[in-house]
This record gives structure tokens, sequence and C-alpha cells, in this order.
């Protein structure tokens, strides 16, 4: 079922905006509601929409899984798909598009086998999903996001001890940073030319500390900035990083020893120099926590929670600076409950996107929400008198059962012997599926096709040693099986 309200008195009386009797900002928003916990990381848009690309978890189920919901240019939900998981626990870390209407989602999974892994899954803009892969990485590691680097993709993350980037066409590792008896964490990453530079934090002897490390594309150290502001106090980290081709800017919290609330500022990063050299501190007081920071065509664009206007309680805040850093306006915008962002990105027709939560809608649970204003600005010019507002109930939960949909589906079929070195036989989940009529493709753990074929029996002798997966076509199913190859005795 879908409630879609977009009726002004609806609006008004949830929604409270900045008033300027000037030209209004375009303003939506849509809130994709679901009982338990709905968290949204990134928004991803196309030409004819968008994904909205979030965690979700049933407190009845315990089950952790990635949902996206995709909008058509109009707002309406047209589809919502939970992703594919056999295990209990799949987060959502980022998402994006390599190809026109594609969507590729990077979660990090728990199974009691394999401990934690790495997964790319990827769908198309109907909902369709078309498979997952596995990339290698290293025990332990925890990606923050994707670049493409040197001419090639690359996932950014870290170990725990020590950051590190894992080439996704050769499996090649880059390594830095790594103090002794420090923890390193990644949370983002951008290329500038040939340079990476990576954001995170350092925490040594109780104290957790903005990181900022620089990479040559052979491996080589260019600088490691480690608590570059003053104003900082036990507790800071980047939060993002940006650039515009020449410059970098990071948008780091702290939490300042005079204060328990977290603020944030933005720190303006000399690659020539490899140093900090300018701070843009936002306010000084209240809880201002920095979530995203992104470059457009018009500047730079801070993306920030606020409890600075008493009316909005916990909300979004936009701020956007001109190319050299120069404070040109900003917007807030909150329900009636309270609003956390996590990501903001201008599509090609110049609309800005902020995936985030909001709690409140359904019975104090956070929910996934989108907002979308037609252009950069000016910001302060957001009004009511543009407000449009929907609610989409996911009807996928409708029953607590049925996040299990995606799961039982490929949960219920195996294969036998399982691990397996020479021939592995799929297995339904009941009598009746003609095994003539199923189409096979198996993968490795890079997602690389290794066979295709028809039939219930999946040949593997000639597979590398390690998990592999058949993603079967059995009708108008889609069925993944995770098969272990053993090495032949």
């Amino acid at each position: 079922m879908v409630v879609k309200r977009p009726c002004w008195l609806a609006a008004l009386a949830v929604l409270n905006m900045f008033w300027n009797p000037a030209r209004a900002q375009n303003t939506e928003f849509r809130a994709v509601v679901a009982p338990g916990l709905q968290r949204a990381e990134a928004v991803v848009p196309h030409v004819t929409g968008a994904f909205l690309v979030s965690s979700t978890v049933l407190p009845e189920s315990n089950l952790l899984r990635g949902h996206v919901a995709h909008f058509d240019a109009e707002l309406n939900v047209d589809w919502t798909r939970l992703l594919p998981c056999p295990a209990v626990f799949e987060e959502v870390l980022d998402a994006w598009s390599d190809a026109a209407g594609t969507l590729t989602v990077l979660t990090q999974r728990l199974t009691p086998l394999d401990g934690y892994q790495t997964v790319l899954h990827q769908l198309d803009s109907t909902g369709v999903w078309l498979g997952e892969s596995l990339p290698e990485v290293p025990q332990g590691f925890r990606a923050a996001t994707k670049v493409d680097w040197v001419g090639a993709p690359w996932l950014v993350g870290a170990t725990g001890t020590q950051p590190v980037a894992v080439n996704l066409n050769t499996c090649e590792l880059k390594t830095w940073g790594g103090a002794p008896g420090a923890l390193d964490e990644v949370t983002d990453a951008v290329v500038l030319g040939s340079l990476m530079v990576a954001v995170g934090s350092r925490t040594d002897d109780d104290t957790t500390s903005t990181a900022i490390w620089g990479m040559y594309p052979l491996g080589t150290p260019a600088f490691e900035i480690v608590n570059p502001d003053p104003a900082a106090g036990a507790f800071s980290r980047a939060d993002a990083v940006a650039t515009n081709g020449s410059s970098v800017r990071v948008l780091h919290s702290f939490e300042p020893d005079t204060s328990s609330n977290t603020l944030h500022s933005m720190l303006s990063v000399s690659v020539q120099q490899g140093e900090v050299v300018g701070i843009l501190y936002g306010p000084s007081e209240g809880e201002r926590p920095g979530r995203d920071l992104a470059w457009t065509d018009a500047g730079w664009l801070k993306l920030t929670q606020t409890d600075g206007f008493t009316e909005l309680g916990q909300s979004m805040l936009l701020t956007h600076y001109s190319p050299n850093g120069t404070y040109l306006d900003q917007g807030a915008w909150g329900t009636a409950f309270e609003d956390d962002p996590a990501h903001v990105t201008q599509a090609e027709d110049g609309a800005l996107w902020v995936a985030g939560s909001t709690r409140g809608f359904a019975g104090g649970t956070w929910d996934a929400c989108v907002l979308r204003l037609d252009s950069i600005g000016p910001l302060g010019t957001w009004s009511n008198d543009a407000l449009g507002l929907g609610v989409h109930n996911d009807d996928l939960f409708d029953d607590v059962l049925s996040i299990d949909g995606p799961l039982a589906t490929g949960s219920k079929w195996t294969c036998n012997p399982n691990p397996a070195s020479e021939v592995t036989v799929l297995v339904p989940p009941r009598a009746g599926l003609l095994a003539d009529v199923w189409t096979w493709t198996l993968l490795d753990a890079r997602g690389q096709v290794v066979s295709t074929g028809t039939g219930d029996q999946v040949n593997v002798s000639r597979c590398a040693p390690g998990m592999h997966t058949v993603l079967i076509h059995a009708g108008p199913q889609r069925i993944h099986v995770n098969v272990l190859v053993a090495s032949a005795r």
C-alpha cells in the first residue's frame, strides 16, 4: 500500500520551514515508513529518478538487511527491494552508479562460517537484482567508499589498525598509516589527479583525532596529518572529504574540552604542502555534528545536523560556500520530529538530493527519507509554499516474516555435496521444479563468471579453492547458492 500525502494541509501539520517572500525553492520530501529501524546511507540520482539505499532491521527478527527504494522523476516510489543475504547481519556502507541506470551497493556481511565479508550488490533501475560479488580483501577489512584511482576502481577502508586500499580488478593492496599502538579508521576518500586523499581518525592513548592521509599511486605516502584542529578536545573525526579538482576540503566533527556537545569545522588542505592551511569554524555551541561535504558546479556544499532552530528541533542544515570558501547562504529543513542527514549529492540537472533518517512518522522509530531541492539556491528562499510531502508505507514489511523473503528463496535451495571438488548438485526447496528449465551462472569470489550451464549439476573441478556463488534462474526466480570449492585430493 502506498500512502502519498502531497496536500498542503498534511504537509503543514508536520513540517516547519524558513519563510522568505522571495522566490521559493522547489522542495520535496519523502519518507519510507516501515516497522523497526531504517537508516539511510546514500542517495544515487539518475536520469529517471533516484535510488535511496538504507540499512533496515526489524526488532522481532533481529535481521539486518540492505534496503533499496527507487523514486521516479515525480518522487513516487515505484519499487522497493531487500538485498538477498544468506546471513543474519548485512550493513549498507555506501552506494554508487557505475553505469547509467544501474546501482552498486557496498555492504558488510557477517556469517558464522566466513566471519565478516565485503559484498558488492548490483541492481538495475527496474529493481532486478543482477547478482553480487565478494572481492578479496584483508581479514578485518571495513570499506568506507569506492574511488577510481590510476585507471581502476579501489575500495578504501581500514583493517582497524591500518588504512587499506584494495584494487577491485587485481586485488592489489596499498597500505599506509598504522602507527604503533594506534587504531586508524577511514570514513571517506577522494582522488585528486594521481593523488588519493583518505580521511578518518586515529585513536591512541584514549584520544581520537582527525586524520588525513595522502597517497601516491605506487603506494608511497605523500603526507599524514593528525589532529590538525587546535579547538578539538579528546575526540575528533573526519566526516567527509571533497575536491574541486585543484583543492581539498575536509569536514570534521569534534567535542571541545569545554563542552559535551559535538561541533564541526571545515579544513582546507594544501596537497602540495601536505598540511592544513585554513580552518572555517561552524557554530560554537549547540549540537552540530558534521555529516557530508560535496563539490558542486556552484561551490562547496556542507551537510550537518543542527539543533540551532527551536521550531525545527534536530534538523538538516545545508550550507553553501563559494569555490574559494566564502560563506554564501544556508537553509535548514526539518519535520516536527527528529531528522538526521547522511549524504548529499548533486544530480546532472543541478538538483540537490539529501539522504537521511527521520524519527516519528511510525511510532518513534527511525525511517529512511530523502529531500530534493531543484537547485543549490539561494538556499535561504525555502518556504512552505513550495513544500511537497509524501509518505510511502513499504508493503515489504507488512508481515515480519516478509523480511526473510529474499533470504528464504535462496536459503531453501542448497547444493550437495558442499564443499565440493568435482560436481555439486543443486537441490530446490520442493519437488516439481524441473531441472531442465534452470539456467545457472557460477561466479568466483570476485564476481567473475567461471562457467554457465543448465540443469542441476554444476562442475567445479576447474575452480580455484574457495567460496563461489551459483546464480540460478528458475522461471521468475533468481536465487543464489554459495558453494565452497575444496581442493581435489
